[in-house]
């Protein structure tokens, strides 16, 4: 899996925020995710054609794009969790985020030591 971003991401926006932890835990388990940006990666975007030709025709605002094996599989945003789940078919418990601490439950004890 492949995915091609905007020049800029905004690095605060939750989806770039999800996308990194996601793709950084994934790479953990072997699995790996490349990302390419247009500013720091001009020629990749250049060498695959699909990305060339999408761009092209519908500007800029069709990135992020996802390919797979060379073929488009979702344009305009990032993949869900679960869309990367099934494409790349990788267990549900590496996909799933770990939560540490507070749950924001009033009266939640999880993430508290006990004595």
């Amino acid at each position: 899996m492949e995915i091609f971003e905007t020049k800029v991401p905004v690095s605060s926006n939750s989806e770039n925020i999800r996308i990194t932890s996601l793709i950084s835990r994934l790479k953990q388990h072997g699995i790996s995710i490349e990302r390419y940006n247009q500013q720091t990666s001009p020629k990749k975007f250049q060498e695959i054609d699909t990305v060339g030709i999408l761009i092209a025709a519908h500007g800029e605002q069709i990135l992020p794009i996802t390919l797979v094996n060379g073929f488009a599989m979702i344009t305009g945003r990032y993949p869900s969790n679960e869309e990367i789940r099934q494409i790349l078919t990788v267990p549900a418990d590496l996909i799933a985020e770990k939560n540490e601490g507070c749950c924001c439950i009033q009266g939640c004890v999880q993430g508290e030591k006990t004595s």
